[in-house]
């Protein structure tokens, strides 16, 4: 009996690899890289924030919400958070005896792995989940128009000063997208899409480029976030009128 329990528990164990590394791509990646590129457009339009919510209120205008939600986004995260800090306690990381790059990256995957978990749950209750703690409600401030006044306040006014937020979210977005870019390459190595030490280079170029780009859009939507001033706090306002703000 013993014989047969462990070859299934074995195989069991690696399906779920599998569709740990498969929802890590898809869907948590594309809706990280859909994330960033809406909190993005915070920077663009001749008016503060028109942009940023525009695209909050389409994504709030699509049919069954909440169940896309769940289904697609907080079911895979904690699917893929919980069974990776599994892999991650499992692991044993080598870099200091054979310090190679795929061990560091190895090392660092599980490192990020732990900042994005801690990050991922700070942002949820910063934002989304706000109104847990008796703070605002980002559904009611996508109803009346204020999705950018609400995000911006949450950096400016909510519980810390405005750059232990910056520190925090500078930190969470380099870890997410380090892992989720390393994700990108450890995922084809694990398919059979790259195979041969070219590929991988090849990927790992692509995967960079993908990185920077994304680190790109979450720090300048940081910044609009951080300084750019809106109409109800100037009589006249400029897109790129900066904000000069008191840290405590």
């Amino acid at each position: 009996m013993a014989s047969s329990v462990q070859p299934l528990c074995a195989h069991g164990h690696f399906a779920l690899r599998r569709l740990h590394s498969l929802c890590g791509i898809f869907p948590i990646g594309v809706f990280l890289i859909n994330h960033m590129l809406t909190n993005s457009t915070a920077l663009l339009g001749s008016v503060v924030g028109e942009h940023f919510t525009h695209h909050v209120a389409l994504i709030h205008s699509l049919p069954w919400l909440l169940a896309i939600e769940v289904i697609f986004i907080f079911i895979p995260l904690a699917f893929h958070g919980i069974y990776g800090l599994i892999i991650a306690l499992e692991g044993r990381a080598n870099y200091a005896s054979y310090p190679y790059m795929d061990n560091w990256r190895y090392a660092l995957q599980r490192i990020t792995a732990y900042i994005t978990i801690v990050f991922v749950v700070v942002h949820l209750l910063h934002f989304r989940l706000a109104h847990w703690l008796g703070g605002p409600s980002y559904a009611d401030a996508v109803h009346t128009g204020q999705t950018f006044a609400i995000t911006q306040d949450g950096f400016l006014n909510m519980l810390l000063p405005t750059w232990v937020w910056m520190v925090i979210y500078v930190i969470g977005l380099s870890a997410a997208v380090f892992h989720f870019c390393n994700g990108i390459v450890t995922f084809c190595i694990t398919w059979g899409i790259a195979v041969s030490v070219n590929a991988r280079k090849r990927l790992s170029l692509l995967a960079g480029a993908l990185g920077l780009l994304l680190l790109a859009w979450g720090l300048l939507s940081l910044y609009a976030f951080g300084t750019f001033q809106r109409p109800a706090d100037n009589a006249a306002p400029d897109h790129h009128t900066v904000a000069v703000r008191t840290v405590d």
